[in-house]
């Protein structure tokens, strides 16, 4: 049987190709939209904009090895939790009134907290191979938790080396394809240094979002634009392996929501509706940060006053964005008792906001027995200034030292609260100074410890007020110096 068509169904060879593109665009671009983030509120955004407050789980291989950017190799076998609970992350998260969660599935070490296929530098041979991701995930939908995965993109010490950039945009496709096939719905996906792979950065970023969507439309992408307000759509040059190639900045794009890392919205709030490449977008905004002072666990980091977290709460979501904040689990496996203490006590003065006292200390004329290196980034008057972000450090080879605080004027007081770095205090007096011009203490105390110390004393009198280390082993540093009037009078 001949197949040949007949003369007049032929047409011209020029002709032939030209048509049959045509057709073939035509079909392609009535069956294929290319995803784009929303020029308007829609549905899903305003969901997520109402959860308002989110859990950030910095946990893996920088646990272990104290080290958050990878910097020292490490076998798969050194992630080893002795009691691993990511039942107890969440419900801790549940406790304290958060709408979802944020899980590091990568970090910069390369290892994966799940049984990947793309890589054998994972749980799957480790000290435990639990599947933390599936343990997460179940844990979200049992305690009523929207969950998300952080996944690094840049800067992995692991899985970087020995790759082209192509081969290495291959790897992350094929992992986040895993992570968004294996587990069910996810609500955010939280990508970490997106300007680091390589000089083809934003056609990378563009096909990643791509697939994203293509997986789950409904997953909001975020790259994370660093130290910035979240008022514009950040450009950086693009990178890879933190190598430059002198190339114009991109922009960090596609994306759903945006954000600033530690940095709260601008003092006007944050405005959704963003200008971008001749369009305007609906980005919802995201501040992350932490409730200690690193975002992996560290042995002797201090944790931040409810002062400061109840600043940083009000500074972001009151402005509009949402606040996602980190609590990281220790070497057990589990968010130590101390940190989950004080996030409710957090939450305990959003709702009662005159469980935080004004502090007499903030803004009084100080001096110190000395300053590290002279700098005025440790000043004294660091650890008086209402934010647990600073602190007043001393110089090196420090056992013994104190900070003085002039009130202005004599006043009562009964309560302090003081918190320091590194557990480096054992023996210390809050002393005030007499008519006679000695000093006399009112209270005394050995370690401070992590979770700062809180002090009640009899009622005090006076107008100069002095911390004193009287034993310390490493030179002492603090992030706060409270003191409090008497209640009443």
């Amino acid at each position: 049987m001949s197949h040949a068509r007949p003369a007049s169904a032929r047409l011209r060879p020029a002709v032939l190709p030209i048509l049959a593109l045509a057709v073939f665009l035509a079909a392609f671009s009535a069956c294929v939209q290319t995803p784009a983030p929303a020029e308007e509120r829609t549905p899903l955004l305003a969901q997520w904009e109402g959860l308002k407050f989110g859990l950030f789980i910095h946990y893996g291989m920088s646990t272990f090895t104290g080290q958050e950017f990878g910097e020292t190799p490490a076998a798969s076998s050194v992630y080893a939790p002795t009691a691993l609970d990511v039942d107890q992350w969440i419900r801790v998260a549940r406790d304290a009134g958060m709408g979802y969660a944020v899980l590091t599935s990568k970090h910069c070490y390369g290892h994966a907290l799940w049984d990947s296929r793309h890589s054998d530098y994972d749980v799957a041979t480790s000290s435990d191979r639990t599947d933390v991701i599936k343990a997460f995930v179940e844990a979200c939908r049992k305690y009523g938790l929207k969950p998300g995965f952080y996944y690094l993109l840049g800067w992995d010490k692991h899985n970087q080396p020995g790759r082209t950039a192509k081969e290495y945009e291959a790897f992350c496709a094929g992992q986040i394809e895993e992570l968004l096939t294996g587990y069910g719905p996810i609500a955010e996906l939280w990508l970490d240094i997106p300007w680091d792979m390589g000089p083809d950065t934003n056609k990378v970023l563009a096909r990643l979002y791509a697939k994203i969507k293509a997986i789950q439309p409904e997953c909001l992408v975020l790259l994370n634009q660093s130290f910035v307000d979240g008022s514009r759509v950040r450009s950086m040059p693009p990178t890879y392996r933190g190598r430059e190639f002198g190339l114009a900045p991109v922009p960090l794009w596609p994306k759903d929501l945006i954000n600033g890392e530690v940095i709260a919205p601008p003092a006007s709030g944050h405005k959704p509706l963003i200008p971008f490449q001749g369009k305007t977008y609906y980005l919802p905004m995201e501040t992350c940060d932490t409730l200690a002072h690193h975002w992996f666990w560290m042995p002797g980091d201090a944790l931040k006053s409810v002062r400061t977290l109840v600043r940083k709460y009000q500074d972001t979501v009151l402005k509009g964005a949402n606040l996602l904040l980190d609590l990281a689990p220790d070497k057990s496996g589990r968010i130590p008792e101390g940190t989950a203490a004080r996030l409710m006590e957090m939450k305990a003065a959003l709702a009662d906001p005159a469980l935080i006292r004004p502090s007499l200390t903030f803004g009084a004329k100080v001096s110190a027995s000395s300053v590290y290196k002279n700098d005025a980034e440790y000043a004294a008057a660091k650890a008086l200034d209402d934010d647990s972000g600073t602190r007043w450090a001393t110089d090196e080879g420090t056992g013994e030292c104190w900070l003085e605080a002039d009130l202005g004027a004599e006043r009562t007081f009964d309560g302090a609260f003081l918190s320091e770095g590194w557990d480096r205090v054992r023996e210390y007096a809050l002393e005030v100074k007499t008519r006679n011009g000695s000093w006399k203490a009112f209270h005394k105390g050995t370690t401070i410890g992590v979770a700062g110390a809180s002090a009640s004393f009899p009622k005090t009198t006076g107008r100069y007020v002095r911390l004193h280390v009287l034993k310390a082993e490493g030179s002492p540093t603090f992030w706060d110096f409270e003191l409090y009037e008497t209640r009443g009078i």
